[in-house]
């Protein structure tokens, strides 16, 4: 029911309103990045994921963590971006929250607001803000983990000196979307499947703009040698439309005292523009239950972004 309800979903196009333009383009940004260093280094792998931050892409992970965690990204000389996420068991049920915010100064081409990670790296006369915030609950039911996410999500645009009398249009485009999502042990690791953006297009400036909607699939397990551990992640992401985006992410740890752990990450994932490069990579430091991690993208022209993320179990 959950796959013939998804199928419905990602082949279903945003309905055109009288008298406005429909783009391509997909939004608001905040949802298309990653929301922690380890996310970002691991190739964005995150619907098997186990932290708190993997109810941006899964709140049936949710039931996998408890904590929180404090993200803060630069992206170029104008962006700047933060992300917190934070679960708690309360009984049968885990609860979540989770925000992310960027603001960035990006160019414009067009009709069409960035809406792409690589926008971010170069400057321009666009002065922009995207948010998502979320509420999540998850629980264990016959073995399977299963969650859901209330989202709001916006754009907003203060300032574009190249556009149209600003008077004349909205400057910001809110919409609230739903995931759903389960996961379930399998093999020697977790499997994760989560239909994320559930919602209709929203309008910005006159331009109605489509969510990503989009169905992960992805695995996830963790292993011990000796004073080492490490992880592998897999995963699938098809979008609406008909983008598909393979991911993969691998990790290695060194405990030399119990309770202290340095980890090495690296991961790779099909990217939406040639402008940003397909691997991440980063490393963190665990002393006890308190983590740091960090994290990088790379762009074209040897421009990165950089997340540093502080998480406490």
């Amino acid at each position: 029911m959950v796959l013939s309800c998804a199928a419905a979903v990602l082949l279903m196009g945003p309905a055109r309103a009288a008298g406005q333009r429909v783009t391509q383009e997909a939004g608001p940004l905040a949802l298309l990045l990653p929301t922690s260093a380890r996310s970002a280094a691991l190739g964005n792998t995150g619907v098997a994921g186990r932290d708190e931050y993997a109810v941006f892409q899964n709140a049936a992970r949710l039931t996998a963590t408890t904590g929180f965690g404090l993200t803060i990204a630069t992206y170029g000389p104008a962006t700047r971006a933060m992300a917190a996420a934070s679960a708690s068991t309360m009984g049968p049920v885990t609860l979540g929250w989770a925000v992310q915010a960027v603001d960035f100064v990006a160019p414009r081409t067009g009709a069409a607001y960035p809406t792409l990670p690589a926008d971010l790296v170069t400057n321009g006369e666009s002065d922009q803000f995207s948010l998502v915030a979320l509420i999540s609950g998850a629980m264990t039911y016959k073995g399977f983990r299963v969650g859901t996410s209330v989202k709001y999500a916006e754009d907003l645009v203060r300032r574009n000196s190249i556009d149209l009398p600003v008077v004349a249009l909205p400057s910001r485009g809110a919409v609230w979307l739903l995931d759903i999502g389960t996961s379930h042990p399998l093999w020697t690791g977790i499997a994760g499947l989560s239909l994320q953006n559930i919602g209709q297009p929203y309008v910005l400036r006159g331009t109605r703009f489509g969510v990503p909607t989009q169905l992960a699939l992805g695995w996830s397990a963790q292993y011990a040698w000796g004073a080492f551990d490490y992880g592998f992640h897999t995963q699938v992401t098809a979008r609406r439309g008909g983008w598909v985006s393979p991911a993969a992410g691998f990790e290695m740890g060194w405990s030399w005292i119990d309770g202290y752990n340095v980890t090495l990450r690296a991961g790779a994932h099909r990217t939406e523009s040639d402008d940003e490069k397909p691997a991440g990579a980063g490393f963190s430091f665990s002393a006890d239950r308190l983590t740091l991690d960090y994290g990088a993208s790379f762009f074209t022209e040897a421009r990165m972004g950089h997340r540093l993320t502080v998480r406490w179990r």
